[in-house]
């Protein structure tokens, strides 16, 4: 029987948009409902049923606790004629190493990103666009061999140590281990601090600041009190992010050979597994206990954020942003300092090309140039059936997407009702929940039960799951894209729409979505490409049934054998090159040809 709760709503909704309308938000929901919400409430709850005193002792112990550290923080190796600095950290256990790597990387990155963004926001310079250009670049997503590109960087016998020895220093320096990973995760992740800290610098109203100014404040201060208030928005968005995409992060961790995070200890116990009962309790809890941590970073941000007044009295009209001319001091900081962070955080990018284009890099630099690697792909049953499963799953799970978000988007910005914020939070919040969690609460809720051995069984079919998971983890793209597009249209044509008979749902199929239809194509493109990129749900599902592994499978096998030695990591960085060349056409497409400014935002 139906509650009459439930008959009100759905009363109040057909009155408010029609029958075809109201059985595509059904549709929508019902999709987050099976693919979201009950995995992450089955995830929280199996546990809770089934932990015990034993289990709680042994997640306080090592390997998930380690107190005190094991290890050294920093090893002084006397070499004769230089003396080497080994920056390693120390071993805290799996579940302090993950928190503490995902709280110093978002300290570094927000302090980057923040500086970056205030000077290409606030001054005018020479070089200032080529800047804006470079600082996207370490936001091209390239699976793992980036994070191996570190390691030939800072890691032992790496670039870092023979730069040092060349210049006759008396010291050498290597970053491995946990620092390493720190080091390699900041050079990934500033640049989403960076996008929402610019944005929202460049959305407050420059009359405050002069405001600012009359009264006396200078510099730093003015910065202080009135600007960096004003973007805290921004800037509490980016490092939620951060915190999260490293505390699941998988790279970083295997390029520096740290097996002691969450990340690495949940799909280890998930690859090779062929039935849920064989996964430990452990396992369940440290997916849950990365749940809750993002859950209450974020809430923690929000409430921080919340508890603070950023509104602006604003002036009509669009304003120009405070633009100013830096003095001696800070063209100093912009070529000494901004200008080699952001050249410096690009190399890895940059190494995946070189990677895939030389015969070997087995030392300190690369040697040949050859397109074996490619020609080798072609030749690999395993790397076809990757890309073929990868397009198959990436088209449906697109074409879900349009449905999805152009529904939500349009329910959310034209029809007012009681939780109409929540099912806003709701389409955007996968981008802020670690996708190992939502794998492994897919995994457990549909290998049990009725679920058991039917078509959405993950262990004998998990392409159906995959496609699922990646519609509403990369939904939010196009829900974005399409928002922006309905708050450019203009309610009185609908109105008119309706006035002469036309139904809700013709009104949008018939005249809004022919006008947003360029920001729905931008966002589908985006979305597509991230989809083709995933990794979490697509390394934890796929392992289950290689035959069904989408590609992005297929390059973390190639990268953890033998922790990407040999010709393996140049196949997989071959792999990688063609989802960045992809990459680049989506974001080209939609941010100069469709004008489409959300490419990059929550990667």
């Amino acid at each position: 029987m139906i509650s009459q709760a439930t008959r009100r709503i759905t009363g109040f909704l057909a009155y408010q948009l029609d029958p075809p309308l109201v059985v595509l938000l059904l549709f929508s929901l019902t999709m987050f409902s099976a693919v979201l919400v009950v995995p992450l409430m089955v995830l929280l709850l199996r546990p809770a049923m089934s932990i015990s005193l034993d289990v709680v002792r042994g997640l306080l112990s090592y390997p998930y606790v380690a107190w005190p550290p094991l290890g050294e923080w920093i090893i002084f190796v006397d070499r004769g004629d230089h003396t080497l600095i080994i920056v390693r950290f120390k071993d805290m256990g799996i579940i302090l190493n993950t928190i503490m790597i995902a709280f110093s990387v978002t300290v570094i990155a927000t302090i980057v990103g923040v500086l970056v963004a205030l000077v290409t926001a606030r001054y005018e310079f020479p070089g200032r666009s080529l800047l804006r250009i470079m600082a996207l670049v370490p936001l091209l997503y390239t699976p793992f061999v980036n994070a191996f590109v570190a390691y030939k960087i800072f890691g032992d016998n790496g670039l870092l140590y023979h730069a040092l020895l060349k210049l006759g220093m008396g010291y050498t320096i290597e970053v491995t281990y946990i620092a390493g990973v720190i080091v390699a995760q900041a050079m990934m992740f500033w640049p989403i601090v960076y996008l929402n800290t610019l944005a929202a610098l460049l959305q407050i109203d420059p009359s405050l600041e002069e405001q600012a100014e009359n009264m006396g404040a200078r510099g730093f201060r003015l910065f202080r009190t009135v600007t960096l208030p004003l973007s805290l928005p921004g800037i509490a968005a980016g490092s939620g992010l951060v915190f999260i995409f490293s505390m699941e992060d998988l790279a970083a961790p295997i390029a520096f050979k740290v097996d002691r995070v969450v990340s690495r200890e949940i799909v280890k116990a998930i690859v090779g597994s062929r039935d849920v009962a064989f996964l430990s309790i452990e396992v369940i809890v440290l997916a849950g206990l990365l749940l809750i941590t993002a859950l209450l970073w974020l809430t923690v941000v929000k409430q921080y954020v919340s508890l603070r007044q950023y509104a602006m009295v604003v002036r009509g009209g669009r304003w120009k942003p405070r633009v100013a001319k830096p003095g001696p001091l800070m063209y100093a900081i912009i070529y000494l300092v901004v200008f080699p962070i952001v050249i410096f955080s690009m190399l890895p990018q940059l190494g995946v090309i070189v990677y895939a284009f030389s015969e070997s890099w087995v030392h300190v630099l690369p040697s040949g140039f050859t397109l074996d690697h490619f020609r080798e792909l072609v030749r690999d049953p395993s790397v076809v059936n990757g890309l073929r499963n990868s397009l198959v799953y990436s088209t449906t799970a697109t074409i879900l997407i349009i449905i999805i978000s152009t529904t939500i988007a349009y329910v959310a910005s034209r029809v007012r009702f009681a939780g109409v914020g929540a099912l806003d939070l709701l389409a955007t919040s996968p981008l802020a929940i670690p996708g190992l969690s939502i794998a492994l609460g897919l995994v457990i809720l549909y290998s049990l039960g009725p679920f058991k051995d039917s078509l959405v069984d993950p262990f004998r079919n998990p392409a159906v799951l995959i496609t699922l998971a990646y519609a509403i983890r990369k939904g939010p793209f196009t829900t974005r894209a399409v928002y922006a597009g309905l708050q450019q249209v203009h309610q009185a044509l609908e109105e008119a729409g309706m006035n002469l008979g036309a139904s809700r749902s013709r009104v949008l199929f018939t005249i809004v979505l022919p006008l947003i239809g360029l920001n729905v194509m931008a966002g589908a493109i985006v979305s597509f490409v991230y989809c083709m990129t995933e990794v979490s749900t697509s390394i934890v599902l796929g392992a289950l049934n290689p035959e069904q592994a989408p590609v992005t499978y297929v390059i973390y096998e190639y990268v953890t054998a033998g922790y990407g030695g040999g010709a393996f990591i140049h196949l997989a960085a071959a792999i990688v090159t063609m989802t960045m060349a992809l990459q680049i056409l989506a974001i080209t497409i939609s941010n100069y040809i469709l004008r489409f400014r959300y490419a990059f935002l929550g990667v």
